[in-house]
């Protein structure tokens, strides 16, 4: 009877809470728990067999302990079934949850990879912009340089023309009556 209940309140369990499930722990219990049952079965059914060898009729004794271990172990079995049941729909939730998030991690990969792209694509649109400027400018410069050509021609014959003033003054005549 507790073994029935158990089972409905388990599947039921299941249905109700399918969002809230049990922690491994409580999940890992369970299924000691329940290997615990399945060896007390078998050991509760060894006892009652060398207890039916000392029977005068062990044939019957034999057929009712069999009776009443395929009956305990049918209900084991909904038992152990539905904790398995519960087991991999908790394990097919979760690797749902893995494959969403890889999912949305290549997902925001490719959005990051798209967003590189776009940036490199505007670097080079602005780096086309400039490159079209300096070569607009390009004749200014031109026009700037020869200036600063003609300024430092300029700036030579002044000094050009300063050093040759600045020669030193030629040589003194010789006074009257001093070389003779």
């Amino acid at each position: 009877m507790t073994h029935r209940l158990f089972g409905l309140l388990l599947s039921g369990w299941v249905l109700a809470v399918q969002a809230q499930w049990p922690s491994a722990q409580e999940r890992q219990a369970e299924g000691a728990r329940l290997d615990a049952r399945r060896q007390a079965l078998e050991d509760a059914y060894n006892q009652d067999m060398r207890l039916c060898f000392q029977q005068f009729n062990v044939t019957g004794c034999r057929l009712e302990a069999r009776d009443r271990r395929i009956e305990a172990n049918t209900q084991l079995r909904k038992d152990e079934l539905a904790h398995k049941d519960l087991e991999r729909q908790i394990n097919t939730e979760q690797a749902q949850q893995r494959m969403a998030e890889r999912a949305s991690e290549q997902q925001q990969r490719q959005q990051d990879r798209e967003q590189a792209v776009q940036e490199a694509k505007e670097r080079e649109q602005r780096h086309a912009e400039k490159l079209v400027e300096h070569e607009a400018k390009g004749g200014k410069r031109e026009e700037f340089e020869q200036k600063q050509r003609e300024a430092q021609a300029r700036r030579d014959s002044l000094e050009q023309k300063r050093r040759e003033r600045a020669k030193p003054p030629a040589a003194a005549l010789p006074a009257p009556g001093a070389s003779r």
